[in-house]
């Protein structure tokens, strides 16, 4: 028995070192890359990418397109990079919704021989969409002296996050009354920093909230109107703090006159989950259906 054993693992042994598989390519190759690879972005911010290229083989000119979810991001400004500044150098861009394409060249006999930077792209991240959004390389050439040259190139990912947790929405209307509500948040993603609550007020009125505590099973924060501030609008919290992505929170805001509603138990957007579990008003009424439209943020 223990020698049929022996005999099949041999076989086994001949049979694999005898097929034929596709070598990795270990070779030396000029790169492109976007960088950072990975990174994350708050809502509205301007971020800054980087083309990088490794040059293998002297390079004389580079002509390439980087695309992006236009939902997430739109292009401001396109720099050009160390490698193309040169006097007898050309450098060129075009912005569009989704893309941007840059081309670059020598016109004398020079060439790029080291690691630069082609170009920076400036993005700025949409300030109501969140998600991740590859950076990605297209149409790349690479020409060295009248031929094309070979390469890789290495995309980048970004991920959009928010600054806020925002309940507003096109359905929010009358009716609206002062009251205590009482309910659930669940954001979606991890929200840092906040310092303050902002009510949205029914068009043309002051409405606003008087106090708002936040709490789960290990914290809790309360926080009051000052009467003296002349922003109707907005409380500011006694200190800032984070709401986990996927974690509930309990909230109960008292609401002065005419604040914006949801009339709905459940409101979900791409912030979150919000929810009412009561409404009393001032008369003593009492609804699960009335969510206040507010925004948590920094």
């Amino acid at each position: 028995m223990r020698i049929a054993t022996t005999a099949l693992m041999l076989i086994i042994l001949i049979i694999a070192l005898s097929v034929h598989t596709e070598p990795m390519h270990t070779e030396p190759i000029t790169v492109v890359i976007v960088s950072p690879v990975e990174g994350t972005v708050r809502s509205g911010e301007t971020f800054t990418a980087k083309i990088v290229v490794i040059p293998h083989e002297p390079i004389k000119g580079i002509k390439l397109e980087l695309h992006f979810d236009p939902s997430l991001f739109y292009p401001k400004v396109i720099r050009e990079g160390e490698i193309f500044q040169e006097s007898k150098a050309s450098f060129a861009s075009i912005r569009e919704h989704d893309k941007v394409t840059i081309t670059g060249f020598f016109n004398d006999d020079q060439r790029v021989t080291s690691r630069g930077v082609f170009a920076y792209v400036t993005l700025i991240a949409n300030s109501t969409n969140f998600g991740t959004s590859v950076l990605g390389l297209s149409d790349v050439e690479v020409t060295g002296d009248g031929e094309e040259l070979p390469f890789i190139t290495v995309d980048g990912r970004i991920r959009v996050i928010p600054t806020s947790f925002d309940t507003t929405c096109d359905s929010c209307s009358y009716p609206s009354i002062p009251g205590v509500h009482e309910g659930t948040i669940t954001p979606s993603v991890t929200i840092n920093n906040i310092s303050k609550l902002f009510t949205y007020s029914c068009p043309g009125t002051c409405g606003h909230s008087e106090e708002i505590t936040l709490w789960n099973d290990t914290w809790n924060i309360t926080a009051r109107r000052d009467k003296s501030e002349s922003d109707w609008y907005v409380i500011e919290f006694p200190h800032s703090f984070s709401l986990i992505a996927k974690h509930t929170y309990y909230y109960s805001i008292r609401t002065g006159s005419y604040p914006l509603i949801i009339h709905r138990h459940t409101f979900t957007n791409s912030y979150g989950t919000i929810n009412c579990t009561s409404f009393r008003d001032v008369n003593g009424n009492v609804y699960d259906d009335w969510i206040p439209a507010i925004k948590l943020e920094g």
